[in-house]
């Protein structure tokens, strides 16, 4: 018997209908109907309402996913596809109001993946997350294309797609394949199964599922080599630094491609992804200065020269080093010692507490105030010598090269006798670009390395932790995600008056030779953060920057034009995620609800 949530006067006769068809396609227990199960599905990063959600359900199979949104396609629900829920523009999770009932559908039990050509592919199911590849694929010598930060918290591999994602490593460009397994419900309401994996699954779709989830399939190579599963341009793009457009957006229509930048506009079964050769040997080196140019000239120089790309080159601002050191303590220790596994655990956790503190009007800063408290008993968020450099300077550069490493392309370049020469043709560069300029240079051991890389990417939850114990101080938090022209020199923004007036502290950090920005602002109490952000927006646009750079629109960016007409081309019917990009929520793309007769 179903017990849900919704009263019986609050249900028609075919959402109850629904829900019972939805019990008996996926089980009882992958139903949920009450706001106290919902609470972690629905809340993402952003405040969002989740009054409009008739149930979420995760699917044990891919065929039970295949039954469930072909019932909510019937019932003419709204879907929500989610895999981690790990974004932070809400993009996977209900916001505002809805002409149509909706169903969030969670991929997390849907784990798998299967390597291809000697593991320099391999396709993923919609809930393996780069943790998962990387211990996958870690004994073979090879590594996932994203790696750091989005791993630590669990973030998968179709989520990536689906927001054309970038991250940290410089080599390798936004999260992209042409090669996937999808859903598309046509302009008459239907679903469609389309297998562009390159690998023969069969004919009918619950075939083609199973043999997908078993792995009993056959290489299609004639299809495969017709597509690309990599971004093959990106090296070539990030190191045009004349360029006045930025390396890398979300709204560039050259990242979208079925799958990917799709957003939730199909239902993705499965991507096919390259792998990448793991380096032999690593360096990294901490850059810290008091003047900006030496940054700039770095980067400059570094781009045209003949110089490999690094693995990764990560900006970070003073400011934000001091409230990492201190608000960051606990966050760095849990990414040192427990699994992405264990940490995402605790993000769901986290949201459940927020659920019940809530209901029980509690603060919802009791979490974060217990875990400061106790992180003063806990290991500092740098060694010595690096706190110590970190709180001398303003601005610090993390640069991480490689040997025997990947060129980009998912292939080893280590037979290449002058691939082993790269670090120390980077530590040459590097010792004589210091001494040309004012600042420090620290060749980090492999311990210091990985403290000052999972420093940060703790800063993120860091600035969170500060905005949430210190808000009596301050008003809201607006940050903002953005990707600057490859030959700007303004990446140390200097605000005009009348936003700076209105600023309290900001906060900059970024991925520096992608030029990709993230931008933290803490506004004065009384500040309209709407205000305030239309006109942010409007000082970015003047310095023709793109936004948001690799977070996606979610709900708090618009789509251009080009984004918009890919969604509508995708979901003719408006079923699918319905608003993402602030676009049109209601039925078949109308510009206001269609009234019932």
């Amino acid at each position: 018997m179903l017990n849900v949530h919704h009263s019986s006067n609050s249900l028609n006769v075919s959402q109850a209908s629904l829900l019972a068809d939805l019990v008996t396609v996926a089980g009882v227990s992958n139903v949920m109907t009450k706001p106290s199960q919902q609470q972690s599905y629905v809340q993402g990063a952003i405040e969002a309402s989740a009054d409009n959600v008739l149930a979420v359900v995760t699917p044990d199979s891919l065929v039970t996913l295949w039954r469930v949104i072909n019932l909510c396609a019937a019932a003419d629900t709204i879907i929500i596809a989610q895999a981690a829920n790990t974004g932070l523009t809400g993009g996977s999770t209900p916001y505002g109001e809805y002409d149509r009932p909706l169903v969030v559908i969670s991929m997390q039990s849907l784990r798998g993946v299967h390597l291809l050509n000697e593991a320099t592919e391999l396709i993923a199911l919609p809930a393996a997350t780069l943790q998962q590849l990387e211990s996958t694929l870690a004994p073979l010598g090879r590594e996932p294309h994203s790696v750091l930060g989005s791993s630590c918290v669990g973030a998968s591999v179709i989520g990536g797609i689906c927001n054309s994602s970038g991250g940290m490593l410089v080599q390798r460009g936004p999260a992209y394949t042409e090669m996937s397994l999808f859903a598309r419900r046509n302009a008459s309401g239907q679903f469609e199964l389309i297998n562009h994996l390159g690998v023969d699954l069969g004919t009918h779709p619950e075939e083609m599922l199973e043999n997908l989830e078993a792995g009993t399939f056959k290489e299609n190579l004639d299809s495969a080599n017709s597509k690309a599963c990599t971004n093959h341009q990106y090296q070539h793009k990030v190191r045009d630094c004349e360029a006045d457009t930025p390396a890398r957006f979300n709204n560039d229509p050259n990242g979208l491609y079925e799958a990917s930048g799709s957003a939730g506009k199909v239902i993705i079964f499965a991507v096919r992804v390259a792998t990448f050769a793991k380096p032999t040997q690593e360096q990294t080196f901490y850059i810290s200065t008091n003047d900006a140019d030496t940054l700039t000239t770095l980067r400059q120089q570094w781009l045209k020269s003949a110089l490999n790309l690094p693995v990764l080159a990560e900006y970070m601002h003073k400011d934000y080093n001091d409230i990492t050191m201190r608000y960051g303590r606990d966050t760095c220790l849990s990414m040192r010692k427990l699994p992405a596994s264990k940490i995402g655990e605790l993000y769901r956790l986290q949201t459940k507490i927020g659920y019940y503190l809530d209901k029980w009007r509690l603060p919802q800063t009791l979490p974060d105030r217990v875990l400061q408290m106790a992180s003063v008993f806990m290991p500092p968020s740098l060694p010595k010598p690096l706190a110590k450099q970190s709180q001398a300077y303003r601005y610090h550069l993390i640069i991480k090269v490689a040997n025997g490493c990947d060129n980009g392309k998912g292939n080893d370049d280590g037979n290449d006798s002058a691939s082993h020469q790269h670090i120390a043709a980077a530590q040459a560069f590097l010792q004589l670009h210091m001494q040309q300029h004012e600042g420090a240079l620290h060749l980090c051991t492999e311990q210091e390395a990985q403290a000052l890389l999972v420093f940060r990417s703790a800063a993120t939850a860091a600035m969170f932790r500060y905005h949430n114990l210190n808000h009596t101080e301050f008003g809201e938090l607006l940050s903002t995600d953005i990707a600057l022209p490859r030959n700007a020199v303004d990446w140390d923004e200097s605000l005009p008056n009348h936003l700076q007036e209105r600023v309290s502290k900001t906060f900059y950090l970024g991925h520096f030779f992608c030029h990709v920005m993230h931008q933290d602002y803490l506004l004065h109490p009384e500040v309209d953060s709407k205000k305030f952000k239309d006109d942010i927006l409007a000082f970015y646009d003047q310095r023709h920057i793109e936004y948001p750079a690799e977070h996606n629109v979610g709900h708090v960016y618009t789509a251009k034009p080009a984004l918009h007409s890919f969604y509508k081309k995708l979901d003719p019917t408006n079923s699918l995620n319905p608003g993402i990009g602030q676009t049109e929520k209601w039925k078949n793309w109308q510009s206001s609800p269609i009234k019932e007769k």
